[in-house]
């Protein structure tokens, strides 16, 4: 939150209009009166997403695309205007069309999210990318990120870039998972399974979810699912972590999810008990991790710490076969 709080500062600094900088309307340049983004991922490096690095750090790449919003931009409404990053290395990010400040007194408000899609025509709309299909890693294009620092109370014209700040969308689960010798080596996972409380709806979204990029609230469907995580390659198992990350919607559930692990002992299906995560309260831009070591007994699972993203580490899980 430090973290965050410092780069919130340092972005209104760089970018706001005092009494002493000349920028009255008029007074600065044509090229100065258009907009340019310069976005940075919070608790992320490089300073400058779509790859993901040490298993959840997101960080741009080449190609990437966010969309921003901001009402007061000229010669119309800015309403989900791609900017592109050719080369991560500069920072440059490029738009068409150009937007451009109404002025140098009026307080612009902007909204962005990232990666890019057409079709979002209001910042309280932006649809969200199914959670569907996970296998274990993450997938940049799941991972959505938004930009709400500059939207209240906004920020006046300045010849330089707009320090947009992005965060999370989502929540993350990260199962780090290793083996005892009760089991043969070899042994593969097959698939991991969250499920709700009979009273809740997890945390996953279909592609119909809505966010609302000035709050951050997303609308989605009201249905009880259950998330099968499959790896694309069976991953074997042994006494070295492998980690299995789970994207989520941010959510407050009345009963902790359950854990199932479903391996492969020589050919042979093995289901572990099920347990329980441990966790009620799921929070965007924050990871959960959670030690679980699965015996020929029992599965334990560590108590969440919160990290990268912002760290909570779980109960241990000990899930019994």
């Amino acid at each position: 939150m430090k973290k965050l709080l410092f780069l919130a500062f340092v972005a209104a600094a760089t970018i706001s209009c005092t009494k002493d900088d000349p920028c009255d309307p008029g007074t600065l340049p044509v090229n100065d009166n258009q907009i340019t983004i310069a976005p940075v991922i919070a608790q992320a490096t490089p300073v400058a997403k779509t790859a993901i690095t040490n298993g959840s750090t997101a960080v741009w790449k080449n190609g990437d695309s966010i969309g921003v919003f901001c009402p007061q931009a000229m010669p119309a409404a800015a309403v989900n205007i791609p900017f592109t990053v050719a080369d991560t290395s500069t920072h440059v990010w490029t738009n068409t069309p150009a937007i451009y400040w109404k002025d140098g007194t009026t307080s612009h408000l902007f909204t962005a999210y990232a990666p890019y899609a057409a079709g979002n025509t209001s910042a309280t709309a932006v649809k969200l990318p199914s959670l569907g299909g996970q296998n274990g890693a993450i997938a940049p294009a799941m991972d959505f990120l938004i930009s709400k620092n500059l939207y209240n109370p906004g920020v006046t014209r300045s010849a330089n870039p707009v320090g947009l700040i992005f965060t999370h969308a989502f929540a993350l689960i990260q199962l780090q998972i290793t083996v005892n010798a009760s089991l043969a080596a070899g042994t593969t996972l097959t698939s991991v399974v969250l499920t709700p409380g009979a009273s809740d709806s997890l945390v996953t979204t279909d592609g119909n979810a809505t966010i609302n990029l000035t709050s951050g609230w997303i609308t989605a469907p009201a249905v009880t699912n259950t998330i099968t995580v499959t790896p694309a390659t069976a991953p074997t198992l042994s006494s070295t972590t492998t980690n299995i990350y789970v994207m989520i919607l941010p959510k407050t559930v009345t009963t902790s999810p359950t854990l199932k692990i479903n391996l492969s002992e020589g050919g042979t299906a093995i289901s572990p008990a099920t347990v329980p995560l441990g966790t009620t309260q799921f929070t965007a831009g924050t990871k959960y991790n959670y030690t679980v070591t699965i015996s020929r007994t029992a599965i334990t699972i560590s108590n969440p710490t919160i990290t990268d993203w912002s760290t909570v580490n779980g109960n241990p899980l000990n899930p019994g076969i």
